[in-house]
């Protein structure tokens, strides 16, 4: 075979190529040589297919490099997602890897993804990544997927916010304001007076992009909308921003409220008093808006003043940590308010969350303690900040959880698993093996539980899988077949390891050499 392959050298690429090809379907060379040739094949395609590239214009260069590899059978899977049906979630997990990998979306797939980022659009940021210059042009031609149809260049973006659909307006926008912050802001400011009330609440949270100082004043006058979501969206940003004066006014009205009473004899106590009355300008920046079932109406006062403070200003203030704090809350009669009112100011992001850690773990172990009436007291956002903390600290953090937890996760464990699914809701990468082992270990230790438990495990298996590291967990699953009874729970459990395996087959096919 050597030989023949050194012969052909003469021949160019073509020659090379018909060469390898042959011996790719000879049945009398042996099957280790016929490996080669296909590899040695597939090397000179690639090779050839690169210089043809090289010579087109730039933007189609661009899309074809990432299509080389694509061609070689890596969309298989993708086309098994899709004609299944997938969640959401494995569809993610193929665009993230398509882009890890330096490719674009096969055209044939095209349609398909931008309807899907159309339906979910938890989905689009990852089309967008892969999407190419050819998927933007097909953007453009119809306007339910104008979210997609972004354009670098000055004056198409000019076009689009002028005439483009609301999609199109606010993709515009959004990609102005990366790039040039206030002349985005002055932009929306010239024409907020005559946009519709429902479109200026897509506008506005633009504005949450190069969030900064010198966008305090719009925001000001945005609290003045007739539009009480746009308020809302203002006085969050407002909250979001250091030094902002909402800030600082929700600060002066809430910080007499707390105190700590240190008797010499007994325990020390967190005193609370309740905002006596409202006024015009405290409901103006957000003090009564929103609704807090549970709590009457001046301690949901209290909670929307804590909602606008940085939680770190009570760990200074009352030299306590934010455990100690929580601790006191608890043994007083307005832990609801205090809770609902620390666990918003962390979900609204007063505070990057790196900077929040202490509070952000106090406020998670408080959770997992506490009883179910005082866990509904934390907004659903707040589980959100999963997504922002750095992976590894959520991992390191999660790892010491279940570490510390009983080895058996029965009645009395269903909140750590209901928190794992919170988690996993937030996970943009697979969990550490180890984990993941661990984890998935303790679940079906647990499958023979009793009816109640094993509804919560079919739940958490169901999220899990989208998150657990494939090899770590296919593992498990000879061991569970050998003794797993065929009963409801069955059917259950092995959907959850067809997934995974769905994700290892997922993830090879992106490792194979190209």
């Amino acid at each position: 075979m050597a030989a023949r392959l050194v012969d052909a050298q003469a021949g160019g690429v073509a020659a090379r190529l018909r060469c390898a090809g042959a011996l790719c379907f000879q049945t009398s060379v042996p099957d280790r040589e016929r490996r080669v040739a296909r590899q040695l094949a597939s090397l000179y395609l690639l090779t050839s297919a690169w210089q043809r590239i090289n010579a087109l214009p730039e933007p189609l260069q661009h899309d074809l490099r990432g299509l080389v590899g694509i061609a070689l059978g890596k969309d298989e899977v993708l086309a098994r997602l899709l004609q299944g049906g997938a969640r959401p979630a494995l569809l993610r997990e193929w665009l993230r890897a398509l882009m890890a990998y330096g490719g674009h979306l096969p055209a044939r797939f095209l349609p398909n993804l931008l309807a899907l980022g159309t339906r979910h659009a938890e989905l689009r940021a990852d089309v967008l990544s892969v999407l190419g210059e050819r998927g933007r042009w097909l953007a453009r031609l119809d306007p339910d997927w104008g979210w997609a149809a972004r354009s670098e260049g000055r004056e198409d973006r000019l076009q689009a916010w002028e005439t483009g659909s609301i999609d199109q307006r606010q993709a515009a926008l959004s990609t102005w304001r990366a790039d040039d912050p206030a002349a985005a802001r002055e932009a929306l400011a010239q024409v907020w007076a005559s946009e519709a009330l429902e479109v200026r609440v897509r506008l506005l949270g633009c504005l949450t992009i190069a969030l900064g100082a010198e966008d305090e004043t719009f925001l000001e006058s945005a609290l003045d909308d007739r539009r009480k979501e746009v308020r809302l969206a203002a006085q969050a940003m407002l909250a979001m921003l250091p030094g902002s004066q909402l800030r600082h006014r929700m600060r002066a009205r809430v910080e007499a409220l707390l105190q700590i009473k240190r008797p010499l004899l007994g325990r020390p106590s967190l005193d609370v008093m309740l905002p006596e009355a409202v006024d015009k300008a405290a409901l103006r920046e957000g003090v009564g808006a929103a609704a807090h079932p549970g709590l009457g109406e001046k301690a949901g006062w209290l909670a929307d003043l804590l909602s606008a403070t940085d939680p770190r200003v009570w760990s200074e203030r009352l030299t306590s940590t934010p455990d100690q704090l929580l601790v006191l809350a608890a043994r007083g009669d307005f832990t609801h308010a205090l809770v609902r009112g620390w666990s918003s100011a962390v979900a609204r992001g007063v505070a990057p969350a790196r900077e929040l850690a202490d509070w952000i773990h106090a406020l998670l172990g408080f959770w997992l303690t506490t009883d179910n009436a005082t866990r509904n007291q934390y907004p659903r956002e707040f589980f959100s900040i999963f997504g922002q903390m750095a992976p590894a600290a959520l991992h390191a953090w999660l790892a010491a959880v279940v570490g510390a937890s009983p080895r058996g996760w029965g009645p009395p464990e269903q909140p750590l698993v209901g928190l794992l699914m919170k988690v996993a809701d937030q996970s943009s990468i697979s969990w550490p093996a180890a984990l993941s082992r661990e984890v998935v270990e303790r679940l079906l230790r647990e499958a023979p539980a009793p009816q109640a438990v094993q509804w919560t495990v079919r739940s958490a298996l169901d999220t899990l899988s989208f998150v657990v590291d494939p090899p770590a967990v296919a593992g498990l699953e000879a061991a569970w077949r050998a003794g797993a009874p065929d009963d409801a729970l069955h059917q259950h459990i092995a959907h959850f390891f067809d997934t995974v395996r769905l994700r290892q087959t997922l993830s090879l096919s992106f490792q194979e050499p190209a």
